[in-house]
């Protein structure tokens, strides 16, 4: 799988998770202290986070880091 296309399997976790919250992105970015575009970029897979930010966004949606797409061998 490219950077890219787990970019994307990545962003789409995230929104489901984020809409099964009952949450917008600009509540979801405040939580996570990310500027609201930012995090748009993120769900729609043109930008996976860091590390930092990944395990923040797991930690306000609710989300089992071992349930999101594998992201083994992703390179910056």
């Amino acid at each position: 799988m490219s950077q890219r296309e787990r970019a994307i399997a990545l962003g789409a976790a995230i929104r489901a998770a984020r809409e099964s919250a009952g949450l917008t992105q600009d509540e979801v970015a405040r939580q996570v202290d990310l500027p609201p575009m930012t995090y748009g970029s993120i769900e729609r897979g043109r930008l996976l986070p860091s590390v930092a930010t990944l395990t923040r966004l797991c930690v306000v949606l609710k989300i089992d880091p071992d349930n999101l797409p594998d992201l083994q061998d992703v390179r910056d």
